[in-house]
């Protein structure tokens, strides 16, 4: 390595490098006087440069070589070399093995300290190598539970094949049991990745454990056939549920504390002809608080929304199938409007995301606590705005509909496939035409498609075949999935919406008042007016790189 005295300050490698100008070396400078953070570490969150510009600079003083690991597939009985204890206090992974060289990304590779102790564990020469932070304990996450996970499987296996019995007491109370470590691995991995759900699926002769990220089901493991018992009696114990019930859906719930995170588990039994079905959804209490405007709105689609939900009274619908992102997309919505002079209140099954200075309510059939028997509540309580969780039949739509009328505000969603549909849907449910017209003031349809990865996504060229398919012009270049290690080889990472705005203006509204429109005429008429459909928004973000054309074939087409 380069010796102290000869080495360049990061500031001035930045600045040579024309990444930083002097005044922002010299702010930085003045902060570290007063904090003693680094110099890197301040102009990263200053916003004067990436953390991977930093890296760069680090590299070039340092004389050691910059690994991103975002691009890296680490095998996990190499890192596990090093133990999860160690990798944890000094951020440090090990990444490769050369006979006896072990190279190790590491936040800090002049850390001595760390140095002489991962050569004593290892007993290999350590080659250190430098990498964010961030992506070193994202690896360690996923790296260390991998190799528990695997462990533990053997376990049960190895369990299975002596024929280990025990009675269900025993199980409950030995915390060191291989089923329950299992079990808490699982929840633990789908938490870290994310997921909505986990599936635990008995077949004939195994049990297939998968869960759901980004939309998409992914296959964990399989497990022996035998484990199935021994895994759902585990869930059942932790949900409150009947473990002497195996005939009868079951379902139930718990929670998890994860760092600062709570995450709610609600947990769902169905008896199949090849044992218990389980289903555990995950819901993050303090995750996905997007705001409106990072919900991936056209701009002129965002204005429209943003005068729908200044007026008020009247409707504004959120359409779309199940797991379109609709809740989140409401609570974005309540976030904007929750003032303190505006008494907001809600009814929703389940509430997915709790919101400070919002009065939430939760429906349970089994008491007789209906979306209709709470809003005829909730309208003695003198709300402002009113959320309704979905409606979904005659009694819900016709309170929603004169609580919209006698001067609420009211978002809701409903199950269509567009924005024009909604309309003649609440017709449908019962509701008087000219009273459906003078109460929704617009709907909004939406769809989820998963966000190409910014790590690996790779260009395509659009071909003439594909330019009469598309409707892109033929040379355009527009971005695929490729897959790495960021994202798990899948190409994606995380998910964005898709939406069209249908904005109810006085026109429209004589047209539905009317009781002579259809679907197809009101869809006419707000294209008229310069509704962008779900296709064009759609086509949108893959001409923006956001996601792929695969994509958004799945959800959307041009008429």
């Amino acid at each position: 390595m380069i010796e102290q005295k000869q080495r360049k300050k990061i500031g001035e490698i930045l600045y040579e490098a024309r990444l930083v100008t002097k005044k922002q070396i010299q702010l930085g400078l003045e902060e570290q006087k007063r904090t003693g953070k680094r110099i890197g570490e301040i102009l990263v969150d200053e916003g004067n440069v990436t953390e991977e510009e930093v890296l760069g600079a680090l590299e070039i003083q340092l004389g050691v070589t910059y690994i991103d690991l975002n691009r890296y597939s680490i095998d996990y009985r190499i890192a596990t070399i090093i133990p999860e204890s160690i990798a944890r206090h000094y951020t440090v992974i090990a990444v490769e093995m050369d006979g006896d060289k072990l190279k190790v990304a590491m936040k800090d590779p002049e850390n001595m300290f760390a140095l002489d102790d991962l050569k004593l564990v290892t007993r290999l020469e350590i080659i250190p190598l430098i990498a964010s932070e961030s992506s070193i304990l994202k690896l360690i996450n996923q790296t260390y539970i991998s190799a528990q996970t695997s462990n533990i499987v053997n376990q049960v296996e190895k369990q299975v094949r002596e024929e280990y019995k025990q009675t269900i007491e025993e199980t409950a109370s030995h915390q060191d049991d291989p089923i329950i470590q299992l079990v808490d691995n699982h929840i633990k991995r789908c938490i870290l990745q994310g997921a909505s759900d986990l599936h635990i699926e008995p077949f004939k002769e195994y049990v297939r454990i998968r869960m759901r990220v980004d939309g998409q089901l992914q296959e964990m493991m399989h497990s022996p056939k035998e484990t199935l018992n021994k895994l759902t009696t585990r869930i059942k114990l932790l949900a409150g549920l009947n473990i002497a019930e195996h005939r009868l859906p079951q379902d139930g719930r718990m929670s998890k504390m994860t760092g600062d995170q709570q995450v709610d588990l609600r947990i769902s039994i169905l008896p199949t002809i090849y044992g218990e079905k389980t289903v555990i959804r995950f819901i993050y209490q303090n995750g996905m608080k997007l705001e409106l405007e990072d919900m991936g709105f056209y701009p002129s689609d965002y204005e429209k929304v943003i005068c729908m939900l200044n007026n008020p009274n009247g409707i504004l619908l959120l359409t779309g199938p199940t797991g379109s992102g609709k809740s989140t997309t409401l609570s974005a919505a309540l976030r904007l409007l929750n003032k303190e002079n505006i008494n907001i209140v809600t009814v929703e099954n389940p509430i997915e995301n709790v919101i400070e200075g919002i009065n939430q309510v939760e429906t349970n059939s089994k008491i007789g606590l209906t979306f209709a028997v709470a809003l005829r509540s909730i309208l003695r309580q003198d709300p402002d705005i009113l959320m309704i969780g979905e409606i979904r039949d005659s009694e819900t739509s016709s309170i929603a509909i004169r609580a919209a009328i006698t001067g609420h505000l009211v978002l809701s969603t409903l199950h269509t496939n567009d924005a024009a549909s909604s309309i003649l849907r609440l017709i449908d449910m019962g509701a008087e035409a000219y009273m459906v017209g003078t109460a929704v003031k617009g709907v909004i349809s939406q769809r989820l498609v998963r966000r190409l990865c910014n790590h690996c996504k790779t260009k395509h060229v659009v071909t003439a075949s594909e330019s009469c398919l598309y409707k892109i012009p033929e040379g355009t270049v527009i971005y695929e999935e490729k897959g790495c290690s960021s994202c798990a080889n899948t190409g994606y990472q995380g998910r964005m919406a898709i939406h069209e705005v249908l904005y109810i203006d006085s026109d429209l509204q004589d047209m539905i008042s009317s009781g002579h429109s259809t679907t197809k005429k009101i869809k006419e008429e707000a294209l008229k007016k310069g509704m962008r459909t779900l296709w064009d928004n759609a086509l949108y973000n893959v001409l923006q790189g956001n996601t792929s054309m695969k994509e958004i074939l799945k959800v959307a087409y041009e008429e």
